[in-house]
């Protein structure tokens, strides 16, 4: 058996990034309030499989967009306690051509206009430019990837 100094360690984190990987995972999970013991009941795992998939509106209430391009929410966190939080979409949409889409920095909201809540409490409708000059009608679902983390509504990439 080989005895690693304390040097050796360090690099043995740098070389396993799937590990790495993982130990992120498991902690954004924990600090989601989920995870726990394997024999998690249904509940649980449906927790989790919430916060990694989005659905904030399943367990926020009171959504709306102030200024258009914040969503804000009052959200249940682990003890079921409301708090209010927002989140600015305009650092995840993008206007691509009139059609709006999950990106980092998007800055959609330079080039669209709200138009309305769409058939749920969490699809909007926005007027877009396109390339053209034209505009076109667009809808987001935002339970795609904006999840309620212990309160705090949050971009899942």
């Amino acid at each position: 058996m080989t005895t690693l100094r304390n040097s050796d360690k360090s690099s043995i984190r740098w070389m396993n990034p799937v590990a790495g990987l993982l130990t992120g995972m498991v902690l954004a999970l924990a600090q989601a309030g989920c995870g726990g013991p394997a024999e998690q009941d249904n509940e649980g795992l449906a927790h989790t499989e919430q916060a990694l998939r989005g659905d904030f509106s399943k367990s926020c209430r009171e959504i709306n967009l102030p200024d258009y391009h914040y969503l804000a929410a009052s959200c249940a966190d682990n003890n079921g306690k409301l708090i209010y939080s927002q989140i600015d979409l305009n650092e995840y949409l993008v206007n691509s051509n009139g059609d709006i889409w999950w990106g980092l920095g998007g800055q959609f909201y330079k080039t669209c206009d709200f138009v309305a809540f769409g058939r749920t409490q969490s699809e909007v409708v926005y007027r877009c430019k396109k390339e053209d000059g034209s505009y076109k009608e667009t809808r987001k679902e935002l339970d795609e990837r904006i999840a309620n983390v212990n309160g705090v509504l949050t971009y899942r990439p």
